[in-house]
C-alpha cells in the first residue's frame, strides 16, 4: 500500500474504465480473497478518500453485492442489512457473518474470491464516483505496465468502437499485429473466428479476440467502399499503448497529433511531436483528445506548459479539510501564441483530457470541436490490495482554472458535430474534417 502524500506526482486522472482493446491481460499470480480482503478495502477507503466513510453504509453496499451476485446464479439467501446504528466493530463483524453465510449458500458454484470481488465492486460503486472503483488483479497489472509503458496485455492491437449494436475499429495501435496485417480505422467487425458479432455486447466481441500472445485469431471486417468482406487472421502478441497514436503535418500547415492518454513520458512525447511538426512548418496545431480517459497529473502539468503562456490558472484543487488552491502554468511554452490550437474532444474524453479542454477554452487558447465530455473529474490515488487487486480513491476534488466543477457536468465544444454509423460506414471522420477545416481557416482569417 502507498500512502497519499502531496497532490501532484503520483495522483492519477483516469476514469476506473479500461479501454474496451482486443486484447488479454498477462497473467499473473493472485492469492484466494475472503472477507478479509473486503474489510481491508473498507479501511483503504476510511484512510484515503476525500470525505468521511460510514462503516455500516458501506458494508451494506458490500452485502447487496453479495445479494446480487447470488441472485445472478439463482441462489435465494436472507441477508438482513447492518443497523445503520451499528458500531464499526460491530458493523465488520455483521458483514464477516453475512459473507460467511453467502459463501456457504454459493458453495460449488462460486467462489470465495468472486464473491468478495462483487461485494468490493458494490462498495465502490456506492460512491457514485468517477474516480473510485475496483480492479481485479490482472487489470491492475495491466494498468501498471500501462502507465510505465510498457507491454500489460497481449492481443491484437485495436480499440474497438460500438455504435447501434455494431463494431468499428476505432483506433488501430502502432506497432501491433492489426496494423502490420494493414487493418483500417472505421473497417466494421463482422465475425470472430467464424462467429458472427450481430446482436452481442462488446465485451463479448473483445472477448473473442482475445487469447494468448502467439495464438491466431481470424477477424472478418467490412471495409468502406468495399463490396467483398475482408478476412485477416492475426497472431496475438504483447501491445504496447503510446501516449501518442499519431503525428502528423497536413495539408497547409496543418499539425495534428492524437494523444490516447497521460501516462509516464506524455509531457516529453508531445514536446518532441509539436518541435518536429514546427521543424516541418506547422502553422496550426489540431490536437486529438478523443477517447483519452486521463492520466497522470503530473503529465497533465507538462502538457499544459506545453500550451499555454506562463502564469494562467489551469485547474483548481479542493482538498480535504477545504483548502483550495489555484494551479497556474510555470513555464514559457513552446507553442507560441500566434499559431492557433484546435482542440477535439468526445464522450470518452475525460479526467485530465477534460481539464486540458477546459483550460485551453477558459484562457481563449484555441477552440474545442467534437462531442460533450464525460463529465469524470476528480483526482485519486491508485491502493495496491493483499491479493494484487486495487482500488482507486478519490483523494480530492478537481475544477477548472475559474473553479467550475467538471465532475458530472462534462464541457460543451465551441463547435459541436457527431460522428454518426453512417460516417463510420462511409469511412469517413467528420468531427478531423470539421477540425481541420477549422484550423486552415484560423490560418487564412487570424483575427476571430
Amino acid at each position: 500500500m502507498r500512502s497519499f502524500l502531496r497532490p501532484s506526482r503520483h495522483v492519477i486522472l483516469t476514469v476506473v474504465l479500461l479501454a474496451v482493446l482486443a486484447a488479454v491481460p498477462f497473467a499473473g499470480s493472485a492469492q484466494a480473497a475472503d472477507q478479509s480482503l473486503v474489510l481491508e478495502a473498507l479501511q483503504v477507503l476510511q484512510t484515503h478518500y476525500v470525505d468521511p466513510v460510514s462503516a455500516a453504509k458501506v458494508l451494506n453496499a458490500a452485502v447487496a453485492g453479495l445479494r446480487e451476485q447470488l441472485s445472478a446464479a439463482g441462489i435465494a439467501v436472507d441477508m438482513p442489512e447492518i443497523p445503520s446504528s451499528a458500531t464499526e466493530t460491530d458493523a465488520r463483524r455483521q458483514f464477516g457473518e453475512r459473507f460467511i453465510t453467502a459463501t456457504a449458500a454459493a458453495s460449488g458454484q462460486l467462489t470465495k474470491t468472486q464473491m468478495a470481488y462483487a461485494a468490493i465492486r458494490s462498495m465502490t460503486d456506492s460512491f457514485h464516483d468517477s474516480h473510485t472503483g475496483f480492479l481485479t488483479p490482472e487489470q491492475n497489472a495491466e494498468r501498471r505496465q500501462r502507465q510505465r509503458g510498457q507491454a500489460g496485455f497481449t492481443g491484437v492491437g485495436i480499440v474497438l468502437l460500438p455504435k447501434d449494436e455494431r463494431f468499428y475499429v476505432w483506433t488501430v495501435i502502432p506497432g501491433g499485429p492489426a496494423e502490420a496485417v494493414g487493418v483500417h480505422e472505421f473497417d466494421r467487425i463482422m465475425k470472430v473466428n467464424d462467429v458472427s458479432t450481430g446482436g452481442l455486447a462488446v465485451d463479448q466481441v473483445a472477448g473473442m479476440i482475445r487469447g494468448p500472445a502467439g495464438t491466431p485469431v481470424t477477424v472478418t471486417f467490412q471495409r468502406p467502399g468495399v463490396t467483398d468482406p475482408l478476412v485477416v487472421t492475426m497472431t496475438r502478441a504483447p501491445i504496447v499503448v503510446p501516449s501518442i497514436f499519431k503525428s502528423e503535418l497536413l495539408d497547409g500547415g496543418v499539425g495534428y497529433i492524437r494523444l490516447y492518454q497521460f501516462v509516464d513520458g506524455t509531457g516529453r512525447d508531445v514536446r518532441n511531436a509539436m518541435t518536429r511538426l514546427l521543424a516541418g512548418g506547422m502553422r496550426v496545431l489540431v490536437l486529438d483528445l478523443r477517447g483519452n480517459s486521463g492520466g497522470y497529473l503530473h503529465e497533465l502539468d507538462n502538457v499544459l506548459n506545453a500550451l499555454l503562456p506562463s502564469g494562467v490558472p489551469v485547474y483548481t484543487e479542493m482538498l480535504q479539510g477545504g483548502e483550495v488552491q489555484v494551479v497556474r502554468t510555470t513555464r514559457t511554452p513552446l507553442l507560441q501564441p500566434s499559431i492557433p490550437v484546435v482542440l477535439m474532444v468526445d464522450e470518452g474524453s475525460a479526467s485530465a483530457a477534460e481539464l486540458l479542454a477546459a483550460a485551453i477554452k477558459e484562457n481563449h487558447r484555441g477552440v474545442l470541436v467534437g462531442a460533450k465530455t464525460s463529465g469524470a473529474v476528480e483526482a485519486s490515488v491508485m491502493i495496491d490490495l493483499s491479493d494484487g487487486s486495487a482500488l482507486s480513491v478519490t483523494t480530492f476534488r478537481l475544477a477548472t482554472g475559474r473553479g467550475v466543477r467538471l465532475e458530472g457536468a462534462g464541457i460543451e465544444p465551441d463547435v459541436t458535430t457527431a460522428l454518426t454509423v453512417e460516417d463510420l460506414e462511409a469511412g469517413q471522420d467528420r468531427q478531423l474534417t470539421t477540425a481541420v477545416r477549422l484550423a486552415r481557416q484560423a490560418v487564412a482569417d487570424p483575427v476571430r
